[in-house]
């Protein structure tokens, strides 16, 4: 029941915060397409601005990504102790 929670709450956090980045997404194709057509735009410092403006997104997806992990790993030693139990 344990492992369950962690895995959703990993994958409720990593959902929320791929939600909440891709809103602000069109902001950030609408001031990279403005850079670049400007013509004088260097596109690795372009790029690096747009994307440390995500930088705040990057803890709860990795987060909530190692909580889906643990959670699927007391899943899997769990499912091997019944089994070497004979049970289920």
């Amino acid at each position: 029941m344990l492992a369950g929670l962690l895995y959703l709450i990993g994958l409720i956090a990593v959902l929320a915060s791929i939600a909440i980045a891709g809103y602000s997404a069109p902001d950030a194709f609408t001031r990279f397409t403005t850079a670049m057509d400007a013509g004088n735009a260097n596109a690795l410092q372009l790029a690096l601005t747009i994307l440390s403006s995500y930088a705040w997104a990057l803890w709860p997806v990795v987060g909530g990504l190692v909580l889906m992990g643990f959670g699927r790993i007391i899943m899997l030693l769990g499912a091997i102790n019944r089994s070497l139990r004979g049970q289920g």
